[in-house]
């Protein structure tokens, strides 16, 4: 049985870097929000 081929994709850059850029930034915000939840629980449990 011989699969039919399916057509080229024409990749729409522009789409590509903006997503690209939406998740740099949402990698940042997570990161910030994970720091501030470890550094409140040091805080939290600080020992002096």
């Amino acid at each position: 049985m011989k699969l039919p081929e399916t057509p080229g994709q024409d990749f729409d850059t522009a789409e590509w870097d903006k997503r690209k850029r939406n998740n740099k930034r949402l990698g940042y915000l997570i990161g910030a929000i994970v720091l501030a939840i470890f550094l409140g629980s040091i805080w939290k449990y600080r020992p002096f």
